[in-house]
């Protein structure tokens, strides 16, 4: 797939089936994560971290779910690639750095063959919970900036007209 099919094959995922994507296309994602650009060059001040085990998904679906009790923020994906970032050397781009990092998750898993959506509430339901922060693993000062669910849907769902424009454009 090239890269404009990608990005035109590419949906959100708001309900996933149980089954786990192979180790190799993880692999292969977070490869994809890790070459995004980022400010100033500094690839250190972020961290991926691949969250596969029931039990810690169970945790951060729950601790998610306070800021909207009854949800379940995860959509029963099976696994979860959490962005983990400290204050760069230039305030704030580590939200633009987010941005690239995820849309690379994103776009390679949707060239896998994978579903995939981008989730900003189990940001809060990490960064609510330091002993969650510590079983995933944060480096001292980290803190979670972004997450994206990967997994394959368990029904089909409406996909965007690819060749709509979606946002208005000018040109000057």
């Amino acid at each position: 797939m090239n890269t404009l099919d990608a990005i035109k094959a590419r949906h959100s995922t708001r309900a996933f089936s149980d089954k786990q994507i192979s180790a190799e296309d993880l692999q292969t994602i977070l490869y994809a994560g890790g070459q995004a650009a980022v400010g100033g060059g500094d690839f250190k001040s972020m961290k991926l971290i691949a969250v596969q085990d029931p039990e810690v998904l169970k945790a951060i679906d729950e601790a998610s779910a306070k800021r909207r009790p009854g949800s379940h923020p995860l959509y029963g994906a099976p696994t979860l690639v959490v962005l983990a970032s400290k204050q760069s050397i230039l305030p704030n781009i580590e939200f633009t750095n987010a941005g690239c990092v995820l849309e690379n998750v994103l776009l390679a898993a949707t060239d896998l063959g994978i579903d995939s959506i981008y989730l900003w509430m189990t940001m809060y339901g990490i960064n609510d919970e330091p002993a969650l922060m510590e079983r995933l693993g944060f480096p001292e000062g980290f803190t979670c900036i972004g997450t994206v669910a990967l997994g394959y849907a368990d029904r089909e769902f409406k996909k965007p007209k690819a060749d709509e424009m979606r946002i208005e454009v000018s040109c000057i």
